[in-house]
């Protein structure tokens, strides 16, 4: 089942979709950006950052308060016209393209980021490969997890009845970190878990409970797996503020 642009943006709007969002949106701002500035000395503000399957930029609008320069993309044209309509921000453009093709030269963002489109891709190894090359500093992804007890509800649903998650395909920390460890320019993969437990009856127990969970713990429902790439002398130093 396709959603539409605006039901796929409304459930951001649901108890749930906050709660969920708030937690995403919290381990991408540790995992790109620890206390609010980088290891290069560089305050979120100053980064270039390109969100690859920004759908209906959702994430692209959160980024957009917080830097001066992101741009969304995405292979819908539906998901980027009510992005532009309702997310309008000087600090974001938008551009429809495919995340195995990026029409970008090598190095030309500081940080990518895709927010679980991965588990949609065609091809994941390219788009990741395409995400470092064009990356100067960091790929972040946000991935769900097969190794998880929302894997296992998602998998139950789609026998029972047709959702938006039908051609999703769920990976494991293992195998994420595996296509990182591909590419010689990555020095460094993190990890970060949440958890989603899928028990809406019980939400408000579930919720000290998520917190409470060590990240490091690879089965969380959403994980959040950085590629930090090399250094490459004289380019990030000279970028440095004061």
């Amino acid at each position: 089942m396709v959603l539409s642009a605006e039901e796929y943006d409304n459930w951001y709007n649901t108890e749930r979709g906050i709660y969920i969002s708030e937690l995403e949106k919290e381990i991408l701002l540790k995992m790109i950006v620890p206390d609010g500035i980088s290891d290069f000395g560089f305050r979120i503000s100053d980064f270039k950052i390109l969100d690859i399957g920004c759908g209906t930029g959702y994430f692209t609008h959160f980024l957009g308060d917080l830097c001066k320069n992101v741009i969304g993309m995405d292979k819908s044209l539906d998901m980027l016209t009510y992005a532009m309509k309702k997310h309008k921000n000087q600090n974001i453009k938008y551009l429809i393209a495919q995340a195995e093709s990026l029409p970008f030269k090598d190095g030309s963002f500081d940080i990518s980021i895709s927010i679980t489109s991965i588990n949609f891709f065609k091809n994941p190894a390219k788009a990741i490969s395409e995400a470092v090359r064009v990356s100067k500093i960091k790929v972040f992804l946000g991935v769900l997890n097969k190794l998880s007890i929302l894997s296992l509800f998602k998998k139950i649903k789609r026998f029972l009845k047709e959702t938006s998650y039908a051609d999703a395909c769920f990976y494991s920390q293992r195998e994420i970190t595996n296509i990182f460890s591909e590419f010689p320019q990555i020095k460094r993969v993190r990890k970060r878990h949440t958890y989603f437990l899928p028990f809406p009856g019980i939400h408000g127990i579930l919720s000290v409970i998520e917190r409470i969970i060590p990240s490091s713990i690879p089965f969380g429902g959403f994980m959040g797996i950085t590629g930090e790439i090399e250094e490459i002398k004289g380019v990030h130093k000279c970028r440095q503020k004061h």
